[in-house]
């Protein structure tokens, strides 16, 4: 979420008033902090209440410096490299079996938590922290550390394949230890997953297309069931529309605007996307699902359309599909994607609205309190 959806909630909840997010958003420009931090170094408003409104705002849990520091204590060893640490600003914190607990101070950024689930191979729930806390939890952070292997290891033999058939590709074939090399790459529990590369086939197909099988609509109701915060349902939508889109997006409905919230898919910028906000009683793509399930056909014309292509970028979509994920009678979250160069086929259009629908029934449950 943009800053300024931030300081308007601070400001309508009477954390802060007027003046003192003008104050803040001023700093901000000036330096490097986020608002919120500025908000509390000014004194206007106390660390934990500025962490429950951004909690509020991304539909996650917060995280408090005590807590944050105590799990790391108990965390047996890192895992993460400290230079990624640095980059993304992130403290993993706890781990329980195939999940991993993260604190972050922009707990929305689906590229970084995209990120850090490839690495680990764990599926990642994000916490919001300060920026103070996380830069004083990055010093006593323990950080993986991948083993050292001399580079005349990696390659143990390069012999010519018996059953070459002749062709110039099939003449040599290097020898390599994939053990080895996931050591080096990534966590241990990585090794597990292979890696495959073949000539001439090296054209991707529509199948799969976020990688991995493709979730079907048992696997995808058993996932929206059992997921815990809305932003866990958010990165599920996500990659169920990726599989069948090369560019989906998710806007997020709050306070009479309408959001950019995640992106995947070249060429998205998503710190361009999360930067887009419009008043939802705007002409747009959106007003055309008044009353309606989907939408699927070409963009419209307008000046919000025309900065939605913008975002997505070229290709220019040939049509585009958007499924609102309605709760309680009122949309909350846009699902927006398309194929370049070509239509949606009429079995994407139906998968996408019912998913769009089981992410609205599991984010009222999420928001009702389920656990």
């Amino acid at each position: 979420m943009a800053m300024g959806l931030l300081g308007e909630m601070l400001v309508e909840r009477g954390d802060i008033s007027v003046e003192q997010l003008h104050t803040g958003l001023a700093a901000c420009r000036r330096g490097r902090w986020r608002l919120g931090s500025c908000l509390v170094h000014y004194g206007f408003i106390d660390e934990k209440l500025m962490l429950e409104a951004l909690a509020d705002q991304h539909g996650v849990p917060f995280v408090s410096e005590s807590m944050l520091l105590k799990s790391l204590e108990s965390l047996d060893a890192g895992v993460l490299p400290r230079s990624m640490l640095r980059e993304l600003r992130v403290i993993p914190f706890r781990m329980m079996k195939d999940r991993i607990q993260v604190a972050m101070s922009n707990p929305g950024d689906a590229s970084v938590i995209d990120h850090i689930a490839n690495f680990t191979q764990l599926d990642v729930e994000p916490f919001v922290a300060s920026d103070r806390t996380i830069e004083m939890a990055m010093d006593r952070a323990q950080s993986y550390a991948p083993p050292e292997v001399a580079d005349e290891d990696l390659l143990t033999d390069i012999v010519p394949d018996e059953g070459a058939t002749g062709r110039w590709e099939d003449l040599w074939a290097p020898r390599l230890d994939p053990d080895l090399l996931f050591r080096i790459r990534s966590r241990p529990k990585a090794a597990g997953i292979v890696l495959v590369a073949s000539y001439p086939s090296l054209a991707a197909s529509d199948e799969g297309k976020a990688g991995g099988a493709r979730t079907d609509s048992r696997e995808l109701a058993r996932l929206l069931g059992n997921a815990l915060t809305v932003g866990e349902i958010g990165e599920i939508l996500m990659h169920y529309g990726a599989q069948r889109l090369d560019r989906v997006c998710l806007f997020a409905v709050h306070n009479g605007k309408i959001s950019g919230w995640m992106s995947r898919g070249l060429p998205l910028d998503s710190g361009d996307f999360r930067s887009f906000s419009v008043f939802a009683d705007v002409p747009s793509i959106f007003c055309e699902l008044e009353g309606r399930d989907c939408y699927l056909g070409v963009m419209p014309g307008g000046p919000i359309n025309d900065e939605i292509l913008r975002l997505l970028g070229q290709p220019a979509p040939t049509e585009v599909v958007v499924a609102p994920v309605v709760m309680a009678g009122r949309p909350k979250v846009f699902l927006l994607g398309d194929i370049p160069t070509r239509e949606i086929p009429e079995v994407s259009r139906g998968e996408l609205v019912s998913a769009a629908r089981g992410a609205g029934e599991a984010l009222g449950a999420v928001l009702r309190g389920r656990v």
